[in-house]
């Protein structure tokens, strides 16, 4: 009886070992295969080209509405998991640029949190057109490499192309359009797709 006891343990223990051999160990394999932030078509952000390396290190800021009017604001959330110092990432629209470090309380942004950046601080917000824009930066705002997140309305703003060369913007005459019924524009999907604002 005792023979059968081992034969069946060690049995057992042999088959657990093929099945951890069989098994193996696919963290490498997971981790290669999980999404980048290079990705724009399937990008639930807009930061979907890397930071560039002098800029502060953030989690994932995204554009996610825009109310119109001079009591407006412009709605930017951080989807990271670590909180995002937003000293030295610029706001704008063009010609106007402004540090949201000197817009949010304590030039921070929790992970997961949204804060409204009132309309004077990109130059108004108008719902017959233009647009709102993050960069990385102030030392190029001509450059695909600096903007981080971007969506326009209406007739449109100045910055569509570098957005577009950024693959962060569907292309520079592509433009949400407003629903009247409503003074603003709201994130519902992929920011990379003017389909998904409303």
């Amino acid at each position: 009886m005792r023979s059968i006891r081992l034969g069946m343990t060690t049995c057992l223990v042999t088959f657990a070992l093929l099945l951890a051999g069989c098994g193996g160990d696919d963290s490498d394999e997971s981790v290669e295969s999980q999404p980048t932030e290079t990705a724009p078509t399937t990008s639930t952000t807009s930061t979907t080209v890397p930071i560039p390396q002098d800029a502060v290190a953030l989690g994932d800021l995204v554009i996610t509405g825009v109310q119109f009017g001079d009591g407006g604001f412009v709605r930017v959330q951080n989807r990271g998991n670590t909180e995002a110092n937003v000293n030295g990432i610029y706001i704008c629209q063009f010609p106007q640029y402004t540090d949201l470090g000197t817009e949010v309380t304590g030039a921070v942004i929790d992970a997961g949190a949204t804060v409204e950046i009132p309309a004077s601080a990109v130059g108004g917000l108008n719902s017959a057109g233009g647009e709102a824009a993050l960069y990385a930066n102030n030392s190029d705002f001509g450059s695909p490499d600096n903007i981080l997140a971007y969506v326009q309305w209406g007739t449109g703003g100045a910055r569509a192309e570098v957005a577009t060369a950024a693959n962060i913007w569907a292309g520079p005459d592509v433009s949400v359009t407003p629903d009247p019924a409503y003074n603003d524009i709201v994130l519902g999907g992929d920011p990379v797709d003017p389909e998904s604002w409303s």
